[in-house]
C-alpha cells in the first residue's frame, strides 16, 4: 500500500465485516494466513485495512476521533461540520501479538468500550469518552513532540482543519454517485485517527451514526447538533449560515455542476478504478496522470456501455505511450536491429 507513514515494526491489519456496526466481529492480525482465514471464512464480505501503528495515545491509550458530517445539498456540494468528540480504549495500547486479541485495547467503538474496566470520569469525559476541550486540557500538560513548545489550542487546530478537509474531499468524491433530491440531507459519522506526527486518517464513513445520549459529552452535544440541524434545514437556503451559526459550521459550498460533468467524473474513475483492480503497473498511473486531461473526451464523450467502449480505445493510447517510453535508445549502427518491446 501506498501510505508508508502509517507502518511500523509489526504489520498489524485490521479486518472489519462489510456490513457490520458497533464494532462486532472486528479483529487485529499480524499474519497473513489468519487474515485469508478469518475474511474467507465469514458469509458476507470482509474488509481488511492497515492498522494505524504509529497511532497517538491519551494517556497511553488508543482513541478516534468521531465527526458528524451533514450535507444539505449535493449540487452545488454544501458541507457542514459540528464539533467532534473523542472516543478512547479503556485498555493501554500495546501491539505485542498477545494484545492484539484485546478489544479493549484496540476498538474505541462505544459499544465494546462500554464493558471496558476503565470507566472513571476524567477530564470532562466519562474515561472513554472526551470532549474537544478535554483534549485541549491534556495538551497543554502534554507535549506533543510533532510540535514542540506549541500552544495546546494549536496542536487542536490542526487536526481539526484536516479534519475538515478530509470530510470535504469525501463528500466530494461521492458527489457524481449520489442522487441530489431537493429538500433532502444526510447526516454521516466519520472516524479519524490521528497519528504521532500530527497527521489525520479517516477510518470510515458511517450513513447511519449513533445518535444516543448517555455519556456527559453526548448529552450535550446531542440535543444541541439536532435542534440546531433542523433550525438550519427548514431555513431558506441563503438563510441557513446565520441559523447555524454557533451551532453547524458550514466546511464547504461549492458551484453548481453540469450534469455532464458528473457523468464524466463518474465513468473517468469508474475506468480508473477498473484499471487499478486489474494490477496494471505504476508507470501506466503515471502516463495516465500526465495524458487525463487529453484523454477525457476519449473515456467520456458517450453514455453508458459507449463510454466504457471508448475508455477501453483510450487506455489502448496510454499503453502507447507507456511502451514508446520504455522503448530503449539505439544507435545509428544497430537502428536496423530488431528490438521488442517489453509487454505491458
Amino acid at each position: 500500500h501506498t501510505q508508508l507513514q502509517m507502518d511500523g515494526t509489526r504489520n498489524v491489519w485490521i479486518v472489519k465485516p462489510g456490513y457490520g456496526s458497533r464494532g462486532r466481529g472486528i479483529k487485529c492480525f499480524d499474519d497473513m494466513q489468519n487474515i485469508i482465514a478469518y475474511a474467507t471464512g465469514r458469509k458476507k464480505a470482509a474488509v481488511v485495512q492497515k492498522y494505524v501503528e504509529n497511532c497517538m495515545t491519551l494517556t497511553g491509550r488508543k482513541f478516534d476521533i468521531r465527526c458528524w458530517v451533514l450535507v444539505s445539498n449535493w449540487n452545488p456540494l454544501t458541507v457542514w461540520t459540528y464539533e467532534p468528540y473523542i472516543r478512547i480504549c479503556t485498555s493501554d495500547h500495546s501491539l505485542d501479538a498477545a494484545a492484539l486479541a484485546n478489544q479493549y485495547a484496540h476498538l474505541c467503538n462505544r459499544c465494546v468500550q462500554a464493558n471496558g474496566a476503565y470507566n472513571a470520569s476524567a477530564d470532562g469525559g466519562t474515561g472513554s469518552m472526551w470532549s474537544v476541550d478535554a483534549v485541549k486540557r491534556y495538551f497543554s500538560q502534554v507535549e506533543q513532540p510533532a510540535m514542540p513548545g506549541a500552544e495546546p489550542g494549536e496542536v487542536w487546530d490542526k487536526i481539526e482543519r484536516q479534519l475538515k478537509q478530509l470530510s470535504v474531499l469525501a463528500m466530494h468524491s461521492a458527489q457524481e454517485s449520489v442522487q441530489n433530491r431537493p429538500g433532502c440531507f444526510e447526516w454521516f459519522g466519520m472516524d479519524f485517527m490521528v497519528d504521532t506526527d500530527l497527521q489525520c486518517w479517516m477510518l470510515e464513513c458511517n450513513v447511519s451514526p449513533d445518535l444516543s445520549t448517555g455519556t456527559r459529552v453526548l448529552d450535550r452535544l446531542v440535543p444541541n447538533a439536532m435542534e440546531g440541524a433542523f433550525d438550519m434545514l427548514l431555513a431558506e437556503p441563503r438563510d441557513r449560515p446565520a441559523y447555524a451559526d454557533g451551532c453547524w459550521e458550514l466546511a464547504f459550498h461549492g458551484k453548481k455542476v453540469t450534469a455532464d460533468v458528473l457523468q464524466k467524473r463518474y465513468w473517468l474513475k469508474k475506468s480508473l478504478l477498473s484499471e487499478l483492480r486489474a494490477g496494471r503497473p505504476y508507470s501506466l498511473r503515471d502516463a495516465l496522470q500526465v495524458k487525463v486531461g487529453a484523454l477525457t473526451k476519449t473515456f467520456l464523450s458517450a453514455k453508458g456501455q459507449g463510454a466504457r467502449n471508448k475508455g477501453q480505445k483510450g487506455w489502448a493510447k496510454v499503453r502507447a505511450v507507456v511502451r514508446k517510453k520504455k522503448k530503449p535508445e539505439t544507435s545509428s549502427e544497430d537502428s536496423g536491429s530488431d528490438s521488442g518491446d517489453e509487454e505491458e
